[in-house]
């Protein structure tokens, strides 16, 4: 059988092996040496979305003595994974709506009324899609103004008119423009950082103008830290001269590029219009020779493309009154990259954001098999394992260039063995290269002390209190209001040997309120998304770019004092509970009125069934039957 005949073959196949032989989810979507190729991680996400919503499905099946059951001839369909997964696209899937064509397609769609029907039914007497489909986490949109080509004032100017062209008007509350609460804020801890509400994300994509040239990236808060600590953790860029210190930088595992983009910006805005160190660079004809050059590693060939084509989109070439700094992209492997290699003599420091587990994003298709027990342990061990001694290679690698005296290592995973695990075995395994203060050492960034989660002592890596004060941890599920992230600031001793902490720079919010929660009510009455599609290292987009919410519920009530419920409520969530119980009670009427519909359509079934006992006709043979169907439209 040819599984990718239809895009959802390898997804009905793949359910199929789980539903009938037991075997994990993961370790059928990655098995590699099945015929006909082996499923994608698109497979997997379907698969997983579909499993979510299986006991939702069932009881639309099974509601009304198995009406739909029957009439849709789902024991007679041979391939029911396939018709899991159409089901699940049809009522539940980003679309809402099912690809291609087929038989099971014709014999769904043929009776969809009346499943949209039992579906509004099930959410009008359960509150929400509940079950197994619940507990996705909701963040803010998060997005990141590309000081290389836009810069927060303009793109603040820009997002307000659109958010007031687009945004529901019961949002704001009906109120006029200059008394609606601020639905635009500035992040606390990264620069040209901007808070959005999280229902801006049905407009805020990629079609959207200021994306598309690159003015603004679509990147998550956690995501920024990586880049941002290794521009800023050592505090104020200047020297006690009053002079930029300039250098190069190693991207060691770039694409799809929303972390090296940002470094270069990062880079870019520290250098300033120093003309000192212009100077120090410029050579006669070579204007636009840039102060500062990343070089930007990607051994994957497709997936350098799109590197390419980022970096070309997102950094502008050097100029003389414009960018200053260079991005290279590289096609090959980093663990090949020759540490004396005469280009790699002015790097001074290296990001490597390697390969991980993305247990961290907490919206992903792997968080919900973890969650739920869905998969072989025992493999998933075996991988993350097989992922720490890479990342320790990796790691090890980038200490091992002589110039280089600043690394940050960071993953979007929350597993000890991929993280603090991996730092203290480098720092002990390379410390007896190196002396006389090039030793490697944990450093708190300082563009980071007020960021209160900290790294993990003790346990499998074995730091200390110290140590793990140093690092720097993101929990989206414990209230961070982003994905997981891991980031870790290592340096040589020679740095901070006899050198007093130097300040944070200070964040310029150019007027712009910084966000405090604001929207905390508002995800939390957004709950229940469940997630898309989630990228790993391999696909084209950073993995924590790409969570969407696409469904909602209605969330549980906390119980608060009437002090706290007063002390609880800003202008801004105000406005977003009123919008929400507005929205509410039409949700609420529609679902009456759909209940209604529904029983007015049952009594009309049930008397003609009872006209039909008393008068019976004589049944017709249908000539498509399901239990007929082909391999090709069935299997």
């Amino acid at each position: 059988m040819n599984r990718n005949s239809s895009p959802y073959h390898n997804a009905g196949w793949a359910l199929n092996e789980h539903l009938e032989k037991g075997r994990g989810i993961k370790s059928i979507a990655f098995d590699g040496k099945k015929k006909g190729g082996a499923p994608d991680k698109a497979t997997y996400a379907t698969v997983c979305k579909t499993m979510q919503h299986l006991s939702i499905i069932n009881e639309v099946l099974n509601a009304n003595n198995k009406r739909l059951r029957d009439r849709i001839g789902f024991d007679s369909v041979r391939n029911k994974g396939l018709l899991y997964v159409m089901l699940y696209e049809l009522l539940f899937g980003k679309y809402m709506k099912i690809r291609g064509g087929g038989k099971i397609k014709r014999m769904i769609v043929k009776y969809e009324k009346e499943l949209r029907r039992e579906v509004e039914d099930y959410v009008s007497k359960n509150g929400g899609v509940g079950g197994d489909a619940t507990g996705a986490v909701i963040f803010p949109r998060y997005i990141r103004v590309n000081a290389l080509h836009s810069n927060v004032s303009d793109m603040v100017d820009t997002l307000k008119k659109d958010l007031s062209s687009k945004m529901d008007e019961a949002q704001t509350n009906g109120a006029k423009e200059e008394t609606r609460p601020s639905l635009i804020y500035a992040d606390a801890h990264v620069p040209d950082l901007l808070v959005l509400p999280p229902t801006a994300s049905s407009w805020l994509h990629y079609e959207y103008e200021p994306v598309k040239s690159g003015k603004i990236v679509l990147q998550d808060k956690s995501s920024c830290f990586s880049a941002l600590v290794l521009a800023h953790g050592l505090g104020k860029c200047a020297n006690e001269e009053g002079k930029v210190e300039s250098c190069d930088y190693i991207d060691a595992c770039s694409a799809p590029g929303n972390k090296t983009s940002h470094l270069a910006a990062l880079v870019h805005s520290s250098i300033g219009d120093d003309d000192t160190t212009t100077k120090k660079k410029k050579k006669k004809g070579k204007a636009n020779k840039p102060i500062s050059t990343i070089f930007a590693f990607e051994r994957s060939e497709s997936r350098y493309k799109i590197l390419d084509d980022r970096m070309k989109l997102l950094v502008p070439p050097p100029s003389d009154n414009g960018n200053k700094v260079a991005v290279v992209p590289i096609h090959g492997d980093f663990l090949k990259a020759d540490p004396s290699d005469p280009q790699f003599a002015s790097v001074r420091a290296i990001m490597l954001d390697p390969s991980c587990s993305g247990s961290g994003i907490v919206n992903s298709p792997d968080r919900w098999m973890e969650k739920n027990g869905g998969d072989d342990n025992a493999k998933d061990n075996k991988r993350i394992h097989s992922l720490s001694n890479f990342q320790l290679v990796a790691l090890k690698h980038a200490m091992s260039f002589p110039n280089v005296d600043r690394i940050v290592y960071s993953t979007c995973s929350v597993h000890e063995e991929e993280n603090e695990a991996v730092v203290s075995k480098a720092l002990s395994e390379v410390s007896e290269n190196w002396e006389g203060g090039d030793e490697w050492e944990l450093m708190a960034p300082v563009c980071l002390d007020h960021w209160p989660r900290r790294g993990k002592e003790g346990g499998i890596g074995g730091l200390s209190k110290s140590q793990a004060d140093c690092l720097v941890r993101c929990d989206g599920m414990d209230g961070d209001a982003t994905n997981g992230f891991f980031v870790s600031f290592l340096v040589r001793k020679k740095l901070t040997n006899g050198s007093e902490k130097k300040a944070r720079k200070e964040i310029d919010n150019a007027g712009i309120e910084s966000y405090t929660g604001q929207f905390a009510a508002v995800c939390n009455k957004s709950t229940a998304a469940v997630f898309e599609v989630v990228p790993g290292k391999d696909d084209s987009a950073d993995s924590s770019e790409h969570v969407q919410p696409t469904q909602s519920q209605k969330p549980a009530k906390k119980k608060m004092s009437p002090t706290e419920a007063k002390a609880d409520v800003t202008p801004s969530t105000k406005a977003a509970d009123k919008s929400v119980t507005k929205r509410e009670k039409k949700l609420s009427w529609k679902r009456r009125q759909a209940l209604q519909k529904n029983q007015r359509l049952k009594k009309k079934e049930d008397a003609a069934k009872q006209a039909l006992q008393k008068n019976p006709k004589p049944k017709k043979k249908k000539k498509n039957d399901v239990s007929s169907g082909t391999a090709k439209d069935g299997e």
